[in-house]
C-alpha cells in the first residue's frame, strides 16, 4: 500500500513538473516571439524612416553638418548646437518676421473689416424685408455673403490668418530632415555609426550614438517645450480674432500642446543623445526667439508695425508675479 502511494505521489509530481516545464516553455516561446516581433517592428520603423545616402536632401544636410564641424573644429556636440543656431537664425527667423508683419497688418485692418461687415449686415436686413425672405433663407444668404466679403478682403489687402501658420510649419521639414540625418550619423539605420560620434559627446553624454542615460536631455526638452507654451500664452493677449473665438477649441489646442510637451520626454529618451541635444537646442532657440519678438524695440527694428494685440515681454513678468 505504501509502495503504491509513493508511486502515485511520484507520478503526480512528474505530471506537475511536466506541466510546469510546458508552461515555462510556452512563456519562453511567447517571450521570444514578442522579442522578435518587437525587434522586427522597430526595424520596420527604422527602414521606413531611413534616408538613402544618395538622397540629395540627406547629402545636403550631411554636408552642412560636416562643414560646420570642419570649419569650426568644435567637437560634434558643439557643432550640432552651432548648426542649429545657424539654421534657425538664417532660415526661420526671416520667415517669422514675415509672419509677424502679416499678423500686424491683419490686426490693424480689423476696424476697416468690422465697418464693412456692419454695412453688409444693414444691406442684408434690407434685402430680407424687400424679398420677404424666411429666417432660413436669410441665414444662408448672410453666411455666404460674409464668407465672400472676407475672401475679397483678404485678396485685396494680401493678408490671411493662415499665412502665419504656413510660415511656422516650414520649420517642421527642416527639423525632421536634420533629425533623420543625425540618426543616420548615429548608426541607427545602418548599425555603423561614425567613429567620431562615439567620442565627441560632451559632459555626461560622451557617446552621441547612445541615449542619454541620465535623462537630463529629455526632461530638459519637455520643460523647455512647456516653458515655450506658457510663454506664448502669457505674452500674447487674447487676440480679438476676425472670426468669433471658439473657447472650446482653444482649450483643446492648449491641452494638445501640453500633452505634446509631456510626450517629448519619453520620445527623446529612446533617441540617440545627438538627436535629444538637437531637439533641446532647437527648443531653447525658440524660447530666445519668442523673447526677442516680444521686445517692442526689436519689433520696430525688424519693420513689424505696432498693433494692439502684439506680444509684450512685460506681460510675461506680470504673469509670473
Amino acid at each position: 500500500m505504501l509502495t503504491m502511494t509513493n508511486t502515485m505521489i511520484c507520478h503526480f509530481c512528474h505530471i506537475s513538473r511536466s506541466r510546469v516545464l510546458t508552461k515555462c516553455q510556452v512563456v519562453g516561446a511567447k517571450s521570444r516571439i514578442f522579442s522578435r516581433t518587437n525587434s522586427t517592428f522597430l526595424q520596420t520603423i527604422d527602414q521606413s524612416l531611413q534616408l538613402s545616402t544618395t538622397n540629395p536632401l540627406y547629402q545636403g544636410t550631411a554636408s552642412l553638418l560636416d562643414s560646420v564641424h570642419s570649419a569650426t573644429g568644435l567637437p560634434w556636440w558643439m557643432s550640432i548646437v552651432a548648426t542649429t543656431f545657424c539654421v534657425r537664425s538664417l532660415l526661420h527667423v526671416p520667415l517669422m518676421v514675415v509672419a509677424h508683419r502679416g499678423q500686424a497688418k491683419l490686426v490693424n485692418l480689423k476696424p476697416q473689416l468690422d465697418e464693412e461687415f456692419k454695412e453688409l449686415s444693414h444691406k442684408l436686413k434690407q434685402a430680407k424685408w424687400v424679398y420677404k425672405m424666411s429666417d432660413k433663407q436669410f441665414l444662408t444668404a448672410a453666411a455666404a455673403s460674409r464668407a465672400k466679403l472676407l475672401r475679397q478682403f483678404y485678396m485685396k489687402h494680401n493678408v490671411h490668418p493662415l499665412k502665419g501658420v504656413v510660415v511656422s510649419l516650414t520649420q517642421l521639414p527642416v527639423w525632421i530632415l536634420i533629425s533623420l540625418t543625425l540618426r543616420e550619423f548615429a548608426g541607427r539605420f545602418t548599425n555603423t555609426p561614425r567613429e567620431d560620434f562615439l567620442t565627441e559627446g560632451g559632459l555626461w553624454f560622451t557617446n552621441l550614438t547612445l541615449a542619454d542615460p541620465t535623462l537630463v536631455l529629455p526632461v530638459s526638452l519637455g520643460l523647455v517645450t512647456l516653458l515655450n507654451i506658457k510663454m506664448g500664452k502669457a505674452m500674447n493677449p487674447a487676440m480679438t480674432s476676425l472670426a468669433q473665438r471658439d473657447i472650446r477649441m482653444e482649450k483643446k489646442v492648449a491641452v494638445t500642446m501640453y500633452l505634446l510637451s509631456i510626450a517629448m520626454v519619453p520620445l527623446a529618451a529612446i533617441q540617440p543623445s545627438c538627436i535629444s541635444l538637437y531637439w533641446l537646442t532647437s527648443a531653447v532657440f525658440s524660447s530666445v526667439q519668442n523673447l526677442g519678438f516680444a521686445v517692442p524695440s526689436v519689433r520696430r527694428f525688424l519693420g513689424i508695425p505696432q498693433h494692439a494685440a502684439e506680444p509684450d515681454i512685460h506681460r510675461l513678468f506680470k504673469a509670473r508675479s
